[in-house]
């Protein structure tokens, strides 16, 4: 329901053109695909994701967006300023200053993070001339999960309100409104059907598979932020300090990043 994701190593299914890309040489207009996620820390996997966003040819730029404050993650501790930098730092590191993969702040400066709807919808408003379309791995089209029951904040709800109703069920305007890219993770399938070959249709109508141009095969790591602040973590229990407490991350982040992390003391503590 927020707007946070992971993904694995994965090979998408063989189907035609996609229709989003198709969309966007109809329309002309700019496609961008919101990555979001805590990125707590960002990891290279993080970004061989984005770049492969890119190269997959189905939109035009790919946004990071760290989450804001998450009162339902309690171990998300590290700010979204903190989070925001980090990615930017990353970003610039590791990319050309040409290649299309940008960072949005639209979440830092939020008392909490937001819906996936409600962000989605100021990211239109804010920029009325884009297509934005939201990224989402397989493992949020299982059993249990139910993108049409996703909420949003209840824009008519005020001081005195019964609490409940502070956020409504938007779901269905988010199928309606937005494009989804979906990604297959491993080990959560989607089953096809002579009705439905693609499997998308029964989750809703704007759902298309992320398919590689030319037969190519959508390249990620597993490395997750957990095991970074883990990794740390058990540097720091060991009593190891500063630059010697990140070794046991060197190369799973951009060298840049380090700096930052020891200069701001972030997971050491």
């Amino acid at each position: 329901n927020f707007a946070a994701l992971s993904f694995g190593v994965s090979r998408a299914p063989s189907i035609a053109m996609s229709e989003p890309g198709a969309k966007r040489l109809k329309t002309g207009r700019k496609r961008v695909a919101i990555y979001g996620g805590a990125y707590d820390p960002i990891t290279n996997s993080h970004l061989t994701a984005a770049a492969e966003l890119v190269h997959s040819g189905h939109i035009d730029e790919v946004w990071l967006v760290p989450c804001g404050k998450r009162p339902d993650k309690p171990k998300l501790k590290t700010p979204p300023i903190d989070r925001y930098v980090m990615c930017q730092i990353a970003v610039n590191a590791t990319f050309s200053p040409d290649f299309p993969v940008k960072v949005s702040d639209v979440e830092c400066f939020e008392p909490e993070a937001m819906f996936t709807y409600d962000l989605l919808s100021k990211l239109r408003d804010q920029h009325p001339d884009i297509d934005f379309c939201f990224v989402i791995g397989t493992d949020w089209l299982q059993p249990g999960t139910n993108i049409s029951d996703w909420r949003s904040i209840n824009r008519n709800w005020k001081q005195g309100d019964p609490p409940d109703q502070k956020t409504i069920v938007s779901g269905d305007r988010l199928l309606r409104e937005f494009d989804f890219l979906v990604v297959v993770r491993p080990g959560y399938e989607v089953e096809k059907t002579a009705e439905d070959p693609s499997g998308l249709k029964k989750f809703g109508p704007r759902l298309h598979w992320l398919v590689m141009r030319d037969g190519l095969t959508f390249i990620e790591g597993n490395l997750s932020s957990t095991e970074l602040r883990k990794r740390i973590g058990l540097a720091s229990d060991k009593r190891q300090a500063g630059a010697t407490a990140l070794q046991g991350i060197e190369g799973l982040v951009p060298t840049a990043l380090l700096a930052y992390i020891q200069r701001q003391q972030l997971y050491t503590s």
